[in-house]
């Protein structure tokens, strides 16, 4: 059986297989996975030119320059990239390239419209913040509930802002810390800070019901936390 799988392998190339961008990049090989994704893009890959602007605005083998990754991006987000079109954003948001915040807001809604966790994470801080459209916090809970509803951690602590800060609804702090908690769990390290902030600010009383409501919004979430 060994000498058929080592005939195979020779036979279609499979004891040579090129390793991918992801792969190489993933394995913090920035050089080979920035010559990978140059020679794919070249090609005409729109998935490598999303690789390159993320090295390049990164500056993963490279000088960070967000005018050189934007090129990459604006190829991969007209190819309908949502990765690419989500960076953009966030540069024209930041001010690092030309755009501006309407023109930010345009391109989240674009890859929000294909829930794409992290632009409606960003629509919903445009929304609650009124950068590039105008302040509604209803749009902004609804945006931050889409992603956490797909297991995004962001989205979960943009929800427990909202519910700390009062933003569009009452102030609760036992809600914001129990989707701190969730969020937290799920490896977003600012939510961990801010969940140990609301803790100290909540009473006994308070926090004992904390942890038994993250895991209620988990299973309404339809995710699985364990116990």
């Amino acid at each position: 059986m060994r000498h058929i799988i080592l005939a195979l392998a020779l036979v279609f190339g499979l004891g040579n297989a090129q390793a991918s961008i992801e792969d190489l990049y993933q394995a913090e090989d920035y050089d080979a996975a920035l010559a990978q994704a140059r020679q794919e893009a070249a090609a005409g890959d729109p998935k490598a030119h999303d690789w390159l602007g993320w090295m390049i605005e990164q500056g993963r083998g490279t000088e960070p320059d967000p005018q050189a990754a934007a090129e990459h991006y604006r190829v991969a987000a007209a190819a309908g990239r949502n990765h690419a079109r989500w960076r953009l954003g966030v540069l024209m948001d930041e001010g690092r390239i030309a755009g501006g915040s309407g023109q930010a807001v345009a391109l989240f809604r674009l890859a929000a419209a294909e829930n794409y966790a992290n632009a409606l994470v960003s629509l919903g801080v445009m929304h609650a913040t009124g950068r590039g459209t105008p302040k509604d916090f209803d749009a902004a809970y609804a945006s931050y509930e889409r992603a956490a509803r797909l297991g995004d951690a962001g989205g979960m602590r943009g929800v427990a802002v909202m519910h700390y800060l009062g933003e569009g609804r009452p102030v609760d702090k036992a809600e914001a810390a129990a989707w701190f908690l969730l969020s937290a769990a799920l490896g977003n390290e600012e939510a961990r800070s801010n969940a140990e902030q609301v803790a100290g600010e909540l009473g006994a009383a308070d926090l004992e019901g904390v942890e038994d409501r993250a895991f209620a919004i988990a299973a309404e979430l339809g995710l699985d936390m364990g116990e």
